[in-house]
């Protein structure tokens, strides 16, 4: 029975249950809600069942288990929540299991072991925690294995090596400690399988792992120092009062007292881009300029001018302001310091010497590899879940595009550019903030205005009307008649067009 992809609302009906020789069952893609209907163990002759897609809750029934022979199941992408049982063992012959995308918590079951026919398992994007079970080396079948963005704990078990057929393993954004196996197919798994864990080591792309006498060595200069800064303790603290002491009196009065960043005068940063010469201009944006500035030091500082000309120049500034002075991540531009007063709104930022990703993407004098286009995807990925899921306060960048992502020395990405962010407060996410990207960097379909949805209609029912007259062999175009047919169906008053006229052929 295939009826996925429809718009059945409501409760899965229960009087499913009746069809006792029911073989295949799909109502993916539904706007189906509530439990899963308790009798659905009953049909014992079912072997493919798909409820993917939709909107069902609460915790599996315990007769699922009872389906002996099924061989598919997918119940991913619902809100599905509670524990794996443990009669889950009973599955003999299961193939394909897709629980992904769930509220699903608590550990994996031991006795999932005994699913060795299992070929592909993906419970992903739950909330299981504890340990990789033993027994899943006993799944001499599995291929495919998605263990990404739970709580898991604890090592990767070097007896997943026996798996010989698995072609497909990720653990990203766990917990995971300890060295990664190396024999057998983890051979070809790459750091995309393992990104964003605790403290994984042993790989090319990791830190090397600790053995017990380095850790004993560390234990000991550690017991050293501690002893050699208790003698110098009293000192320490002395100077930290008298110094902090004659800050506070050296310091002006308007100076906000919990502001750790250097200061910084215009008076400098007007010498040290020469006046903010043309010479010294890196680019221009929505509400400034940025500049370039080398300090008597050395040190190069990107010197980001907001214009105050500009409608919501003070804004951006401001908004930079409160998220960039607590964020920090290798993968997100660092804030040096800030210059305000009433003629000038300016952010002292860390200079990126290989520019934007746009100017490396389109410039046609920088061409990128496919690995250092790789190791930017990442890098941009991992700034983004800092801010999404890193932080205490979730940050949305609501602009991001290639010429918001600066690139260092090393060629690691940087996001950059707050000016339109936001910060989620209590109750708030991601689906509720307001679309303020760059038009061109956002998907038609997150456009709230309704006339823009009738355009965007109307232009690609055009485009899908122009390749039927444009296909190569004459037999697999359009007549002319049921061109004219065709463009009478279409809205062209969105585009602000007069439809065409009939035409007689």
């Amino acid at each position: 029975m295939e009826l996925g992809y429809n718009k059945f609302q409501g409760p899965c009906p229960s009087e499913l249950c009746y069809l006792l020789n029911l073989g295949r069952l799909s109502l993916s893609s539904n706007l189906l809600s509530g439990r899963l209907p308790s009798c659905i163990g009953n049909i014992t002759s079912l072997r493919y069942l798909y409820l993917d897609s939709n909107n069902l809750s609460f915790n599996l029934p315990s007769n699922l288990w009872r389906l002996r022979d099924i061989l598919e199941l997918n119940l991913s992408t619902n809100s599905f929540s509670g524990s794996f049982s443990s009669e889950n063992e009973n599955l003999k012959a299961l193939i394909t299991v897709d629980l992904s995308v769930n509220n699903f918590f608590g550990d994996i079951p031991t006795a999932i072991g005994g699913l060795q026919s299992l070929q592909a398992l993906s419970l992903k994007h739950n909330r299981l925690q504890g340990f990789i079970p033993e027994s899943m080396k006993n799944m001499l079948e599995l291929q495919y294995l998605d263990l990404s963005f739970n709580n898991l704990t604890g090592e990767i078990p070097n007896s997943r090596e026996v798996l010989q057929n698995l072609v497909y393993f990720n653990v990203s954004f766990n917990r995971f400690r300890g060295p990664i196996p190396h024999g057998g197919p983890f051979a070809n798994f790459t750091k995309l399988s393992f990104l964003s864990n605790e403290a994984l080591c042993d790989a090319p792309w990791l830190q090397p792992c600790q053995t017990l006498e380095q850790s004993s060595r560390k234990k000991t200069v550690l017991f050293v120092l501690l002893a050699l800064g208790s003698a110098v303790v009293a000192m320490v603290v002395s100077f930290l009062v008298i110094r902090k002491w004659r800050r506070k009196i050296m310091s002006p009065s308007n100076l906000d007292p919990d502001t750790t960043f250097e200061r910084v005068s215009f008076h400098e940063l007007r010498q040290i881009t020469n006046g903010f010469s043309e010479s010294a201009l890196l680019g221009s944006g929505t509400f400034g300029s940025v500049y370039k500035g080398i300090r008597e030091n050395g040190m190069t500082w990107a010197i980001k001018v907001f214009d105050l000309q500009l409608d919501g120049a003070f804004k951006s500034f401001n908004r930079e302001c409160e998220v960039l002075r607590c964020l920090r991540h290798r993968n997100l531009t660092m804030v040096i310091s800030a210059c305000s007063n009433p003629d000038l709104k300016a952010l002292i930022l860390e200079y990126m010497p290989n520019g934007s990703l746009e100017k490396r993407l389109y410039s046609g004098t920088h061409i990128l590899n496919i690995m250092q286009r790789l190791d930017i995807m990442i890098d941009v990925a991992c700034g983004l879940e800092y801010l999404h899921y890193g932080y205490p306060t979730p940050v949305i960048h609501c602009d991001l595009k290639p010429s918001n992502i600066l690139l260092d020395q090393d060629m690691v990405g940087h996001v950059c550019d707050f000016g339109i962010a936001k910060l989620l407060g209590d109750g708030e996410s991601v689906v509720q903030t307001k679309t303020l990207a760059t038009f061109g960097y956002i998907a038609p379909v997150h456009l709230q205005d309704e006339p823009v949805k009738n355009k965007i209609a109307c232009i690609s029912s055009i485009l899908e009307l122009a390749l039927c007259c444009t296909a190569d062999a004459s037999k697999d175009r359009m007549t002319m008649n049921d061109v004219l047919k065709h463009s009478r169906r279409l809205n062209f008053n969105s585009l602000g067009l007069k439809p065409l006229k009939q035409v007689a052929f």
